[in-house]
């Protein structure tokens, strides 16, 4: 019998076939080659935000970031901001990755010094943070950033967007390789799994927490900096949304909400099938209302799936406690 989670890629893979599948049929525009291009232009974005939520859903507690996407709004202020102030862009981006994990950090305190359930301490800071990127801008995006900027997520090679292969294969892989080779990694599933047992064994469960949270921020910060250069231009609403994306992409790649179960690949699969099913409806002229629709669907879906695989592993376990 294969390993759940093996099953789990496969059924992943299937979906993302049928979305494909789904899209030749809704738009005679979807198997164009520039579609490719198109789509590929929202992973990366969609992608980190991902890839930051499964990690921090690993951990257990149970984790949630629901400030990700006001974060990367944020961030991206504070980065065009210093550009605008005579900061080199670089060292403004720089500086932006340490804002994103200090904010990330905030979370981290709420909810791992004073114990405040994450879903309550990370939607206390959500609503801090896009309040704070409206009041420093009323609403209003800064531009002003240079044209050579613009290559990082405008850029081609071969095809593909730039920051497909300077940010999200590479993140990919190193966030893979942690999970599944390295001890941290295996404590980071230990955590997830059992805190108490994990705790027994030496793993410090409440630091191993605090260091994702702070890591999903600096993550963030990277989707900052990608949607800059996408853009030429910060927006106080551009991570709007991005929570709950992150958060479907998340548990559709199978990350269990309670921690311990899930990987860094199928969230990669997961994120193909959320974009391929976006771009789908848009090219299909169907309205912001039934995309929405349409990504509920999916996540009620994979909540299912998750609880499935869930039961079956522990299944597992009781039949085998060795």
């Amino acid at each position: 019998m294969k390993d759940p989670l093996t099953q789990r890629l496969v059924f992943l893979v299937g979906l993302l076939v049928a979305a494909a599948l789904a899209g030749a049929v809704l738009s005679p525009h979807f198997l164009q080659a520039s579609t490719v291009g198109y789509l590929l232009q929202y992973v990366p974005v969609l992608g980190v935000l991902g890839m930051a939520q499964t990690l921090v859903m690993l951990s257990g507690g149970p984790g949630i970031d629901l400030s990700i996407g006001a974060n990367m709004s944020l961030v991206g202020l504070a980065i065009a901001g210093m550009f605008g102030l005579g900061v080199p862009l670089l060292a403004a981006c720089a500086a932006g990755l340490v804002i994103g994990g200090l904010l990330g950090a905030v979370n981290a305190v709420l909810v791992c010094t004073l114990r405040v359930p994450s879903l309550m301490a990370t939607l206390a800071t959500f609503f801090a943070y896009s309040g704070l990127a409206l009041a420093l801008t009323g609403g209003t995006p800064i531009g002003g950033l240079p044209s050579w900027f613009g290559t990082l997520a405008q850029g081609r090679f071969i095809g593909i967007p730039i920051h497909m292969w300077t940010v999200f294969v590479p993140l990919g892989i190193v966030l893979h390789v942690m999970l599944s080779q390295t001890r941290l990694g295996s404590h980071i599933y230990a955590a997830g799994n059992d805190e108490r047992a994990a705790f027994l064994s030496g793993v410090k469960v409440w630091h191993i927490r605090f260091g994702l949270y702070c890591l999903s921020g600096v993550i963030a910060a990277l989707a900052a900096i990608m949607t800059l250069s996408w853009f030429q231009a910060a927006r106080p609403d551009a991570g709007e949304g991005m929570e709950l994306l992150s958060v479907t992409i998340a548990v559709l790649g199978g990350a269990h909400i309670f921690g311990g179960i899930g990987r860094i690949s199928g969230t990669v699969l997961a994120v193909l099938i959320v974009t391929t099913l976006q771009v789908a409806l848009q090219l299909a002229n169907i309205s912001q209302a039934w995309q929405l629709a349409a990504i509920g669907v999916l996540l009620i879906g994979s909540v299912m799936a998750d609880n499935a695989v869930g039961e079956r592993l522990r299944a597992r376990a009781r039949r085998n406690p060795a």
